[in-house]
């Protein structure tokens, strides 16, 4: 594109079709949509990866822990796809990883195991805590025929 004094955000806000913008905007919103399968959407430019990379999100001025506290991911998480987080998860345990791990801090430091794994509530928690609140909930009935604790259907007769 020509310079024409324009700055380069607003003129990829101008170039980015209207479904795209409501798109990206829908994911903002709720950020745990944008990590698919195989893809893991930016929420600043909209576009696909298998991992979102330092390099990718510091071309946007922020570092990782700034874009996951920015929409409201948990810190803890991985910028990458659900897919490429098993393959490196099945590394780790093929690798034997864990027996390499030296220091607990958990087991070394006392006020951590007193803080009970205490962490700020991000917008990914209190989205999925919401969820799981509005999920149907499994009903038990009393028990049945055979003395045991089973689910309500429509059929069940006491």
């Amino acid at each position: 594109m020509p310079d024409d004094g324009l700055p380069l955000s607003l003129v990829r806000d101008l170039a980015r079709p209207a479904d795209e913008a409501t798109r990206l905007g829908g994911l903002q919103r709720d950020p745990r949509r944008a990590v698919l399968e195989h893809e893991i959407v930016c929420l600043i430019c909209g576009d696909a990866f298998r991992q979102l990379t330092n390099t990718h999100v510091a071309a946007h001025g922020l570092t990782s822990l700034e874009y996951k506290v920015r929409f409201g991911y948990n810190l803890g998480r991985p910028l990458m796809c659900h897919a490429l987080r098993r393959l490196y998860v099945e590394r780790a345990r093929r690798a034997g990883l864990a027996a390499h791990i030296r220091r607990r801090p958990i087991v070394d430091e006392p006020e951590l195991r007193r803080r009970g794994g205490a962490r700020p509530i991000m917008l990914e928690d209190v989205l999925t805590r919401r969820d799981v609140q509005r999920r149907p909930r499994r009903r038990w009935s009393a028990r049945d025929p055979r003395g045991r604790f089973a689910p309500r259907t429509p059929d069940f007769v006491r």
